[in-house]
């Protein structure tokens, strides 16, 4: 969901404005939580810097409107804003974020949020209620063309109310048990800046610039080369600093990404020295690559850490707007020429296991689902009834029109090709003309962003609880949504209603269960395949906690877990110069059973 990320580590997005109401607080009837157990490491150190890669430069810095909600804008943007309150990666209970004091009436229709006093912008100014409110209104303004913030702040809130100057309140305008969640948790930006902007100033000015935080990092004007590189800087002047929950996060002084186009020229950089970790997303490199001379000595870690993260899911997307996937048989005809079995077994070693569901890895989805394994044969029963009878001379499959059955998959990754060269082969067997096109991927996400495609490869991140109306409900059929097939059913939409004002967690995975089953039955994709665990190799100069990530995190909790060990840095240094091997660890972690 969008700004809204519940993987990895926890979410503390921010509220702030200015107020000049007095506030006098008095905390009794008032949650807060300052006993939780340590999320960092107390041995982190604070220093040095983290470098790393993108494959391609964010098409917007905004963190609002289209094309603005995409992994390397979510990364920079967690490092920038916090939130009213955050979860606990290991109990999930809430703790404070900018708000040290929330409360929820007895109707859990109105929720009320104490702003920490101590709270403050980059510039030194105060957090206050007023930028919690300015945010919201900021949220829900269709001139900054953001259809799923509109309907997501505008449908589920009524305006917030500035109580006092460190006081807000809000009242939902229907029951939902994540809305409490969803407030605390939402990303709040600077009222002196968010209301001077009309929507069009907004989307051309803040095109390549961010407003400002109050969060442990910033980025510099002078920090951001276009297509190239982005950095953060750590701020010394960070409000919460020693606040409980960032004792042992947030810990190098700058964390950098450059653009490197090519993933094996990005093995090949992280292999020279030139980034500090690199996440291992290709079996055969894991299997066949992995045992390099650094690793051998111990220069550099190789580690596969098993978490309990949610798995978001992934596959081919089918445009069912038009033909010739607007027909469940032609879906569900590919589905079944998608030879996953052929791609785990060969190309990937077994190191991934089949996506059955829409909520995979967990107890969510439906285990019902019926398993949709390579079988041409049925597909073909399936493709006969949708029309595609006859073979042309050439072999293809073509309609009572004479037209080929033809698509074309257009994608943005050179390193992808491989995969969709055995996908193709598989496909053609069955009479489809299948063509693939590298594009530049800036382009592509444009493309699909305009539903401009026919079918295309996507993978989602999960969240830590189901969201399924941002990207099944039928309102967000359109275009700049997740619900990029085009998704329409009445009776997800009512579940979805149900699931909302559901609060038992029981019931609450039932109805997922449900809606599950039916999207899998509509077939708006192809399901690929996911992992359960992170691999990842690492320069021998890092400090980390012993579990490595988080319950619920992954590889990206690295640049906010980790730090930068001198000591280690110099072992490290001192063995390469005198040709000398480092301990080696063990490569499998399972630190959270």
């Amino acid at each position: 969901m969008k700004n809204i990320v519940l993987a990895g580590i926890f979410l503390l997005f921010g509220a702030f404005g200015s107020n000049a109401l007095a506030d006098v607080f008095n905390p009794a009837g008032w949650d807060s939580n300052n006993d939780f157990p340590l999320i960092g490491s107390p041995k982190a150190q604070k220093g040095g810097e983290l470098r790393y890669y993108w494959q391609s430069f964010p098409p917007t810095l905004r963190t609002e409107g289209p094309n603005s909600n995409f992994v390397p804008n979510n990364e920079v943007q967690s490092l920038m804003y916090e939130s009213l309150v955050g979860l606990h990666p290991t109990t999930l209970e809430y703790i404070p974020g900018l708000a040290n004091y929330w409360k929820i009436s007895a109707d859990k229709r109105k929720f009320s949020f104490h702003v920490n006093p101590k709270a403050a912008w980059a510039d030194g100014s105060p957090v206050t209620a007023e930028d919690v409110v300015a945010t919201w209104e900021f949220r829900i303004r269709e001139d900054i063309k953001d259809p799923y913030s509109v309907m997501m702040w505008g449908g589920s809130f009524e305006k917030p109310v500035a109580e006092s100057k460190y006081v807000v309140s809000v009242k939902t305008k229907e029951l939902n048990w994540r809305l409490f969640l969803y407030f605390g948790g939402m990303a709040i930006y600077p009222a002196k800046e968010m209301k001077v902007l009309t929507g069009e100033k907004y989307l051309k000015d803040y095109n390549w610039k961010m407003q400002m935080g109050s969060g442990p990092y910033e980025v510099k004007p002078e920090n951001i080369t276009k297509e190239h590189s982005l950095v953060v800087t750590r701020r010394e002047d960070y409000w919460a600093v020693n606040e409980r929950r960032n004792i042992g996060i947030n810990n190098f002084d700058k964390i950098s990404w450059k653009v490197i186009l090519d993933e094996e020229l990005a093995f090949e950089k992280f292999k020279k020295g030139e980034i500090d970790y690199y996440y291992v997303n290709k079996s055969q490199r894991w299997i066949e690559e992995c045992d390099f001379d650094k690793i051998k000595k111990g220069w550099v870690q190789k580690r596969k850490i098993y978490t309990q993260a949610p798995k978001g899911f992934g596959g081919f997307v089918f445009n069912m707007r038009k033909p010739p996937f607007n027909n469940r048989n032609v879906r569900k005809a590919f589905s079944f020429l998608f030879n996953r079995e052929r791609l785990i077994d060969k190309l990937f070693f077994n190191e991934y296991d089949y996506i059955d569901s829409y909520y995979p890895g967990g107890d969510w989805g439906n285990s019902d689902n019926p398993k949709i394994r390579y079988n041409p044969r049925r597909a073909a029963r399936l493709l006969k009834r949708a029309g595609w009878t006859n073979r042309n001379k050439d072999g293809w499959l073509v309609n009572k029109d004479g037209e080929i059955f033809e698509l074309t998959l257009e994608y943005g990754q050179q390193g992808s090709t491989r995969i969709h060269k055995v996908i193709k082969e598989e496909i053609e067997k069955a009479g489809i003309k299948f063509n693939l096109k590298l594009i530049d991927s800036r382009t592509l996400m444009k493309k699909v962003s305009e539903r401009k495609f026919t079918i295309h490869f996507q993978s989602w991140r999960a969240t830590l609880f189901p969201n399924p109306k941002s990207s099944w409900n039928s309102e967000l059929a359109g275009a700049h949504t997740n619900n990029l097939p085009g998704f329409k059913n009445k009776g997800v939409d009512e579940l979805c209603k149900k699931y909302n004002v559901t609060f038992d967690r029981a019931e609450q995975k039932k109805i997922i269960g449900e809606i599950d089953g039916i999207i899998f039955r509509v077939h708006p994709y192809a399901l690929g395949w996911y992992g359960n665990n992170s691999r990842v190799l690492y320069e021998n100069k890092f400090g980390h906690p012993k579990e490595y990530f988080s319950k619920i995190g992954d590889y990206n909790d690295i640049k906010t877990f980790w730090w930068y060990d001198r000591a280690k840095e110099k072992a490290l240094s001192e063995a390469i110069k005198s040709n000398k091997s480092l301990p080696i660890g063990k490569t499998i972690q399972k630190p959270w059973k």
